[in-house]
C-alpha cells in the first residue's frame, strides 16, 4: 500500500500550462483498478449481459405493455421488427425458459450494479492515497459501460418491477446512488490539464494526483472552454437523462406520459391542420394544387416525428444505444491503458499491471457466479413449477376451447381475432406473451384516384404503421444512425486519446449530417415514395407488384405440373424482386445521399469546430 499512497502536491493547479513541472509525481501501478484481469473480467461480464439482452428480446421480449391500470401499448418498431425476425425461427421457447431468461437478466443486472458501485468506491477511497488521473480514467471507463448496462437490463425488466413495488424502489435507490457516484466522477475530466495528450495545457502528465483536479475545479484554471469541458458537460447530461429516463420507464412501462405529450397532443393538432388543409384542396385550379404542397409538406414532417418517436421508444434503439455506450467505453478503456506508454517517466513497475497475480485470476474465475446462477434458474423448482402451471393452464385453455367448439353451429364462415389481452411479466404469467399480429401491407400511401388528373393525398387519420413505406422510412433512419455511429467509432479508434463526446456535436461536419442531412434523406425517401404511388397507380401495376401467385388453367396448386407452376413462380418473382429492389434501392440511395452530401457540405474542414 505505500507503493501507492503518496501525499497530493497540488501546486500546478494554479498555472494555465504546467509545461516542465518538476514535481510530478512517476505513474506507479495500481493493479486492483486498471489490473488486466480487472479490466477482461469487468469487460466480458458486460459483453454477456449485452448478449443476453439481445438473445431475449429475440426470443422472449413481448412488445404488448400494459401498465397498472391495463393500458396497452405496442411499439410498431418492436411489433414489425420481432414479427419479423420470429417468421424465421421455428424454435417457441418454453415457459421455463422465459422464466430462466429474466431470472438471468436480473441476476447480470444486479452484477453490473455491484460492479460500478465496486470500482467507483474503490476509487474514492484512494483519493487520499493520490490516486492518479490515469487510473481515475480507467475507473470511470468501467463504471461507465458497467453503469448503461445495468440501465439497459432495468428497462428490459420493467415488466417484471411493476408487480414487485419494493424491489422497483430499492433498484431506483442504487441508481440514484450509482447516478450520482458517476457525475462526480465526470467532473475532473473537465481540466484542460486532464490526461492532455494534444498538449493543450502543457504536456501529458497520467500521474498528477486526481484530487488535486477537485481542487481546480473551484480556480479559473480549470478551463478557458475547450473541447475537455464540453466533453464533461455532454457526459453528465448523457448520464443524467440515462438515469432518468430509466427510473420513469420503471414506473410508466407503457411511456403513457412521454406518449400523451410528446406524440398523441401535438398530434391531435397536426391531424386537425391537415384536416384544414385537405378541405382547401378539394377545388381544382392552381390554388388547389398549393394547398396540397402545403398538405404533403406537413404530412411528411407528420411522418418523420412520428418514425423517430417510434423509434426512440422501442427496446430496439435501447439495445443499439447499449452497444455503442459499450462499444466506446471499451475503445476508451483499451486506448488510456495504452496511452500510459507514452509517458517517458512511465517505469517497468506500470508493466506489472499486466501480471496474472491472484488478484487478476480471481475476477476472471468470479464469472463462473451469474453462469451457474443462470443455470440454475432454468433447473430450480421455481422453474419447473412455472412450466407445469403453464402446462396446465394450457391445457385447461384448449379444453375449453374444444367444448366451446363443439357447441358451435357446424358452418362457420370466418374466425377473426381482433385484441390480444395484456400480458404481465412473464416471470410472474403462466402463459407466454404472444407475439402482437401484424397490420397488413399495402404497396401505396395513397388511394386509387378517382380521375386521371391527381391522385387522392395520404390519409392521416388511420394509423400507418403497417404501410410498407413506413416500414421502409423506420428502415432509413436505423441505417443512418448506424452509418452515423460506425464512422464516430472509427474516429474513436482513430484519435481515441484527443476525442471526447463533445466532438461529434460540436463539429461542422456532424452536425451538419445529424440535423440537416438525416431529415433531408427522409424527406426525398417520402417523395419519391409519393411520386411512385402516384405513377404505379396510373398505370395500374399495383396487382403485378404485389400478387404472390398467377396461376392459369393449368398451373393451379396441386395439379402436378411442374412446369406451369414453374412458370407462374417467375412470373412472382418478376413483379417481388421488382419490387424489393424498388425498395431497398431508395433507401440506400438516400443513406449515401446523406453520408457523401454531407462530406460536400462540410467542405475541407469538416471535422472543425463550431464552438
Amino acid at each position: 500500500m505505500d507503493l501507492h499512497c503518496h501525499k497530493s502536491e497540488c501546486e500546478w493547479i494554479h498555472s494555465f500550462n504546467i509545461s516542465g513541472i518538476s514535481n510530478a509525481p512517476p505513474l506507479l501501478p495500481n493493479p486492483e483498478l486498471s489490473g488486466i484481469g480487472v479490466i477482461l473480467g469487468f469487460s466480458i461480464t458486460a459483453y454477456l449481459t449485452l448478449a443476453l439482452l439481445i438473445f431475449h428480446y429475440i426470443t422472449v421480449y413481448n412488445p404488448d405493455r400494459s401498465n397498472r391500470r391495463g393500458k396497452r401499448y405496442i411499439n410498431a418498431v418492436d411489433r414489425d421488427v420481432l414479427a419479423l425476425v420470429r417468421r424465421y425461427i421455428a424454435w417457441t421457447p418454453s415457459r421455463r425458459f422465459e422464466y430462466a431468461m429474466e431470472k438471468s437478466i436480473l441476476i447480470l443486472s444486479d452484477a453490473q450494479l455491484v460492479t460500478g458501485l465496486a470500482i467507483l468506491i474503490s476509487g474514492y477511497s484512494q483519493l487520499k492515497c493520490g490516486i492518479s488521473a490515469y487510473h481515475w480514467a480507467i475507473m470511470v471507463y468501467v463504471a461507465w459501460f458497467s453503469s448503461f448496462t445495468f440501465l439497459s437490463a432495468m428497462t428490459f425488466l420493467e415488466g417484471y418491477f411493476q408487480t414487485n413495488n419494493t424491489l422497483r424502489i430499492i433498484r431506483i435507490f442504487f441508481m440514484f446512488v450509482l447516478a450520482s457516484l458517476m457525475i462526480v466522477a465526470l467532473l475532473p475530466t473537465g481540466s484542460h490539464n486532464w490526461l492532455d495528450l494534444a498538449d493543450e495545457g502543457g504536456g501529458f502528465y497520467p500521474a498528477l494526483p486526481t484530487a488535486c483536479y477537485f481542487k481546480q475545479l473551484r480556480l479559473g484554471t480549470f478551463s478557458h472552454g475547450g473541447p475537455k469541458i464540453w466533453s464533461m458537460v455532454v457526459s453528465i447530461l448523457v448520464v443524467g437523462v440515462s438515469y432518468i429516463h430509466s427510473g420513469i420507464r420503471l414506473f410508466d412501462p407503457t411511456a403513457e406520459f412521454s406518449r400523451r405529450y410528446f406524440r398523441a397532443w401535438p398530434g391531435k393538432h397536426i391531424k386537425r391542420f391537415l384536416h384544414h388543409l385537405e378541405r382547401k384542396s378539394r377545388p381544382h385550379g392552381t390554388r388547389a394544387t398549393l394547398w396540397n404542397v402545403s398538405f404533403l409538406a406537413v404530412y411528411v414532417v407528420f411522418v418523420i416525428a412520428r418514425a423517430s418517436y417510434d423509434i426512440c421508444e422501442s427496446m430496439l434503439t435501447e439495445i443499439l444505444w447499449l452497444s455503442f455506450a459499450i462499444a466506446w467505453g471499451t475503445i476508451k478503456l483499451y486506448d488510456t491503458r495504452n496511452s500510459a506508454a507514452l509517458d517517458p517517466s512511465v517505469g517497468e513497475k506500470v508493466l506489472e499491471e499486466n501480471f496474472w497475480s491472484f488478484g487478476q485470476t480471481l475476477p476472471l474465475v468470479l464469472i463462473l457466479l451469474p453462469l451457474l446462477s443462470m443455470a440454475q434458474a432454468y433447473l430450480d423448482n421455481d422453474a419447473k413449477a412455472a412450466e407445469a402451471a403453464h402446462r396446465a393452464a394450457q391445457a385447461g385453455k384448449d379444453e375449453k376451447e374444444k367444448h366451446q367448439t363443439s357447441s358451435m353451429p357446424a358452418v362457420l364462415n370466418e374466425v377473426r381475432i381482433d385484441a390480444i389481452s395484456p400480458s404481465p411479466s412473464s416471470l410472474e404469467s403462466d402463459t407466454p406473451p404472444p407475439l402482437p399480429t401484424r397490420s397488413p401491407l399495402r404497396l401505396s400511401p395513397i388511394s386509387k384516384p378517382p380521375t386521371k388528373v391527381s391522385p387522392h393525398l395520404p390519409s392521416y387519420y388511420q394509423s400507418f404503421s403497417g404501410e410498407p413505406w413506413y416500414h421502409d422510412q423506420i428502415l432509413l433512419v436505423y441505417l443512418q444512425l448506424l452509418l452515423v455511429v460506425a464512422f464516430a467509432l472509427y474516429l474513436l479508434n482513430a484519435l481515441s486519446n484527443f476525442l471526447g463526446l463533445s466532438f461529434f456535436i460540436r463539429n461542422r461536419l456532424f452536425l451538419t449530417w445529424i440535423l440537416a442531412m438525416i431529415p433531408a434523406g427522409s424527406v426525398v425517401h417520402l417523395l419519391f415514395w409519393y411520386v411512385a404511388a402516384c405513377v404505379v397507380n396510373r398505370i395500374g401495376a399495383e396487382q403485378w407488384l404485389k400478387e404472390k401467385r398467377q396461376c392459369g388453367g393449368g398451373g393451379q396448386e396441386g395439379d402436378g405440373d411442374g412446369g406451369t407452376r414453374k412458370g407462374a413462380w417467375r412470373t412472382l418473382r418478376w413483379g417481388t424482386v421488382v419490387y424489393w429492389f424498388l425498395r431497398m434501392f431508395l433507401v440506400v440511395a438516400c443513406v449515401m445521399f446523406t453520408f457523401w452530401l454531407s462530406f460536400d457540405i462540410a467542405g475541407p474542414n469538416a471535422l472543425v469546430f463550431y464552438f
